[in-house]
């Protein structure tokens, strides 16, 4: 895959592609592989090519809170890198991945100099954010119930075509428990499987 091909830099000359060629390394990764460990150092701005990469923290007692699965053309943790603190969570390839490392040092020059990247960038921070601050709302304040409706509303596109095993980890409950609550929204008529419809009006009703 050519960079240009790649939503960070397709916007770019061929001249700074080059020149981004030449500090990076596109690297493979098997499923389960540890692309880097929670406290690592953060050296490297990492962009998923392809595949899916789960971000998680563990606890105490070693349970894994999952902060979010990525997917191709994203950036992973690059806060990170622009904060220049290790790396927060950890992250594992949830499937075969393909991920270009990126020399963050000498990448900084690069994009502070390409407006057009500055924005992408600004972006994709944003959306972690949001991220951030949906998991702490989840986590927190919401119950079970409320936790999967506010999950089907904000994730329309996603929720039909996404495994029950992945929203159950995304939510940090049981696949059991995702089933239970799922069977009850069906037969209240909040969402229909077959049709792909949900009733966003009374899923909004159960969280807000």
């Amino acid at each position: 895959m050519n960079l240009n091909q790649l939503y960070l830099f397709e916007d770019l000359d061929e001249k700074t592609l080059k020149k981004i060629e030449k500090i990076s390394i596109k690297t493979n990764f098997s499923k389960d592989n540890i692309i880097f460990y929670e406290g690592d150092e953060s050296n490297y701005l990492h962009l998923l090519i392809k595949g899916v990469v789960k971000l998680y923290k563990s606890t105490s007692t070693n349970k894994e809170i999952v902060m979010k699965y990525f997917y191709d053309n994203e950036l992973i943790a690059e806060l990170s890198n622009f904060e220049n603190i290790p790396y927060p969570a950890t992250a594992v390839a949830y499937s075969e991945c393909e991920i270009l490392k990126i020399d963050f040092e000498k990448f900084k020059k690069i994009i502070y100099s390409n407006e057009k990247m500055i924005l992408k960038i600004q972006s994709s921070l944003i959306k972690k954010i949001k991220n951030l601050e949906r998991i702490i709302s989840s986590q927190l304040v919401l119950d079970t119930h409320e936790r999967v409706a506010k999950y089907i509303v904000e994730n329309q596109e996603d929720f039909f075509k996404t495994k029950n095993v992945l929203i159950a980890q995304i939510l940090n409950i049981t696949p059991e428990t995702l089933s239970r609550v799922l069977r009850n929204y069906k037969d209240k008529g909040y969402i229909n499987m077959k049709k792909r419809e949900i009733n966003q009006e009374e899923l909004i009703l159960i969280y807000s």
